[in-house]
Order: C-alpha cells, then structure tokens, then sequence
C-alpha cells in the first residue's frame, strides 16, 4: 500500500510541475485556467450519513490545440462516517474537446465540450486502488475578464483493485463545477 500511495504522489508532483511550466513560458502566452472543484462523493454501498469530501480541489488546465484542453484535478478526500480521514489520494485526468474551434491556441477556452475522463486514486481506509473511467459532456462559461466557471456531468465506472478482497466495478456519476481564473491571458 505504501508503494502505491507513493507512487500517486511523484506523479502528482510531476503532473504539477509540467503543468505548471506552461505558465512560466512567457514566449508561449498560452492560457493555463487555475482553480477549484468542490466535490462531495456519496458511493451507492456507503452507509446512511456517510461521504467523502475533497479537501484539496485544485484544478489546472492548459489548451492544447484549437479544440483540445487537458484538465487535471487533485483527489485528497477526507471520509466522515464510521473510519474519519483522508480516505482518497489521487489526481483525475479530463480532456475537454469543445464543439467550437477557437483560432488558436492562446485563446481561452469556452462553450460546450464532452471529453474523456480518467482517475487514478489510492484509497488508504477501504484498502483499495480505483481507476475510473468516464465521459464527461459540459459548458465552460467565457471568461468575464478571467473568472469563469464550467458545469460538467461525469457519467461512466469505477474499478476498485482491492488489496485483499474481491475486485469491483461501480458505477460513476458526477456533477463538476469548476470555479477558477485563466492566467498568462495574452492581450
């Protein structure tokens, strides 16, 4: 177990790095959106009055092509119910492709997308490893100077990799709301 939560953490902090020297390169401008995803999870086989909440939202996502972003959140969920604490670890990868093309890169991002949706997490009180694939079909507001924010829906599984149980697979659904800034908006 200690592997793996190792593991999720350098590529976290690698994930973190390389997006964030897309800000730093001043030649490029392209516009990076920094930002938060209040998230509250409520899996179909928890008891009554138990749930996740994230307690590190942090959003970064860069534009990749004139349709193409990448988003990545982080996952640090703290679990209330029967065993209180960080229950998940884990970064979520969505690839918004918006209906609109934009004329360049440098250009923020805005409109209806529907991208696909990968999560790697490690749980450290269920004892469990889960990948999570999904779609996800939303609308990013335009910026009003550079606030905005996005509404997404996640629909797809969840396939919990158990370190001493049966393996499963679960349902997903999920509402986004990504709340944030662009930055390095070129003029």
């Amino acid at each position: 177990m200690k592997n793996s939560v190792r593991f999720i953490f350098t590529f976290v902090i690698y994930l973190l790095l390389f997006m964030g020297s897309e800000i730093v390169q001043a030649q490029d401008k392209r516009p990076v959106f920094i930002g938060v995803q209040p998230s509250f999870t409520r899996e179909t086989f928890y008891e009554d009055g138990e749930f996740d909440i994230n307690i590190v939202p942090i959003i970064v996502q860069v534009p990749v092509g004139k349709r193409i972003d990448i988003r990545a959140t982080l996952e640090v969920n703290y679990h209330f119910g029967p065993s209180d604490g960080i229950s998940d670890v884990g970064v979520q990868f969505v690839m918004p492709v918006y209906f609109k093309k934009k004329e360049n890169t440098k250009s923020i991002s805005h409109g209806f997308y529907a991208g696909p949706v990968i999560g790697l997490g490690t749980n450290l009180i269920d004892d469990h490893n889960t990948l999570t694939v999904a779609i996800e079909p939303g609308y990013m507001f335009k910026a009003n100077k550079s606030f905005t924010l996005a509404l997404g829906l996640q629909l797809g599984a969840s396939y919990f990799d158990y370190f001493d149980q049966p393996n499963a697979w679960y349902s997903h659904i999920g509402f986004k709301i990504n709340i944030g800034f662009w930055v390095n908006r070129g003029k």
